[in-house]
């Protein structure tokens, strides 16, 4: 019995009998027996779907040969085949045939070594960016490189630019990186250093710190990262390592690293966790300490000091002149007169280390002592003492101030009372005294000018008496003030009868 068959164009049949392969037919129309079994294939399949080609090239390798490119891999090995336009990558330990369809194959072999690397003939017939089969390509971009690593171990440092390795292992992979980025991860430090790759002394550079020791790292004039102490770093040749050395410390940075520093408040951050900034204002002295213990005075201006583990702190103490107000004190005078006392007093700090050492708080130790002198200076005097010589108050109580500050590092300036408040009943007697005292020296004024004027008129009438010229004098003169408030005079007898008639009434008054 029998069954036609038809093979088109572009397709191959594979006639096999019950005892096994038989031939290979082309296109055409076939009457075959039924105890024959054809299997089309298309010629378009690249590579060929050839079912059980492992035996078929073992059996019939020599009729297989008129028809297919047998291509066979090693252990270690990866062929790529290339027809036209097309290409394919035969993985390593595999068989694969192409079949032979009028375009020569071309088979081009490499050993996928431990670096993975495809060979550079390879990379210049691979379609750009097109990864296949078990080979990668990417891109490194400018500015970057890659790091090839193959089962955690490193395996080939890729530059910027175009690459394709073989992705033959299942724990492949690629690590992209800036070139300005440090590497610091234990892992892949490790992996690099301990391959001895060539790459190590070409592309890369390691810096391992010590205990006591940083490494900044610089991009140009751009501080780009810092490494700590203890530990191991990988960067590329492009960046340039400084060592900074911390036994010793606290020691001062140098000035380029305060530049880069305050201009960028990334590089800040960078530098933050190892040192210490602070800043003393003008016309003040910043007072250093370390692990709470005092190391020097530092004069107006910035600083910054590499700590290295240590505490350091820093406090400013004004030397400026500083005015200080003890107000509403409540004091008794000898005579028990209870007073409200203000006042004001500046001084200023001449010895700050002298200052903090001595004291945990001037300020409030001169608020204190200032209401101790007062207490004791309103309390020796009474209260006419005290309003009598206010001044001799005030320098007792600067006297003593002077001498007691002075051993502390601090000069007072100046002190005074300022305001004496006295209580209401004792403000309104006192009124009542001084309006007394003023009435009676006001009586006394006026005793005092009356005894005058009578004396003065007794000298008068004493002259005039003794003289009648400067009588007549006298008499001229009262008539002057009459006629100064007479409008109209009418003189009968002449001005010499008016004078008779003057002087008698004169006497009689």
């Amino acid at each position: 019995m029998f069954q036609r068959k038809l093979i088109e164009e572009r397709q191959v049949g594979l006639l096999s009998t019950p005892k096994g392969f038989d031939k290979i037919l082309g296109a055409g129309s076939y009457f075959l027996p039924s105890s024959k079994t054809l299997q089309i294939l298309s010629l378009s399949d690249f590579p060929a779907n050839v079912p059980n080609l492992e035996w078929l090239v073992n059996m019939h390798g020599a009729t297989l040969a008129a028809h297919l490119d047998i291509v066979r891999t090693g252990v270690d090995e990866v062929a790529l085949v290339i027809s036209g336009q097309t290409r394919h990558v035969v993985p390593p330990n595999a068989l694969q045939a192409f079949w032979k369809n009028g375009l020569p194959i071309e088979v081009l072999r490499a050993r996928a070594g431990s670096d993975l690397k495809v060979p550079a003939d390879w990379l210049a017939r691979l379609p750009i960016g097109v990864s296949m089969a078990c080979i990668k390509q990417v891109a490194i971009p400018a500015a970057s490189f890659g790091m090839l690593f193959v089962d955690d171990m490193f395996a080939d440092f890729l530059a910027p630019g175009r690459h394709a390795y073989f992705d033959v292992l299942p724990k492949t992979r690629l690590v992209t990186s800036l070139q300005a980025q440090v590497l610091e991860a234990k892992d892949v430090v490790g992996s690099i250093l301990g391959s001895g790759h060539a790459a190590i002394g070409e592309h890369l550079f390691s810096v391992d710190t010590g205990g006591k020791q940083l490494a900044l790292w610089w991009d140009k004039n751009q501080l780009v990262h810092v490494s700590g102490p203890a530990r191991q770093a990988l960067a590329s040749r492009q960046l340039r390592a400084e060592s900074i050395e911390l036994d010793g410390a606290p020691l001062p940075v140098p000035a380029h690293i305060i530049s880069a520093m305050r201009g960028n408040a990334a590089v800040a951050a960078l530098l933050q966790p190892y040192l210490t900034t602070c800043e003393v204002p003008s016309e003040h002295v910043g007072m250093f300490h370390v692990d709470g213990v005092f190391e020097a005075t530092l004069k107006p201006g910035f600083y910054a000091y590499w700590h290295g583990g240590k505490r350091l702190s820093m406090s400013a103490i004004d030397t400026r002149l500083i005015v200080i107000e003890v107000t509403g004190q409540e004091m008794l005078t000898q005579d028990k007169v209870q007073l409200r006392v203000n006042v004001t007093a500046g001084y200023q700090i001449t010895d700050a280390q002298l200052v903090t050492s001595k004291l945990n708080d001037y300020r409030d130790f001169i608020y204190k002592e200032i209401q101790f002198a007062l207490r004791a200076a309103i309390g020796s005097r009474t209260l006419d003492g005290l309003l009598e010589n206010k001044n001799d108050t005030d320098e007792q109580i600067l006297g003593y101030m002077q001498k007691k500050a002075a051993v502390l590092g601090i000069a007072m300036i100046s002190l005074g009372i300022k305001d004496l408040i006295l209580p209401g009943e004792i403000k309104a007697i006192l009124g009542k005294v001084v309006e007394a005292e003023k009435a009676a020296q006001a009586n006394v004024i006026r005793r005092r000018e009356e005894t005058a004027a009578t004396r003065s008129l007794m000298n008068t009438a004493k002259v005039m008496e003794d003289n009648p010229v400067a009588l007549r004098l006298k008499e001229l003169e009262t008539l002057e003030k009459i006629t100064e408030k007479i409008e109209h005079l009418n003189v009968y007898g002449g001005l010499e009868g008016l004078l008779k008639q003057l002087a008698p009434l004169k006497g009689a008054g």
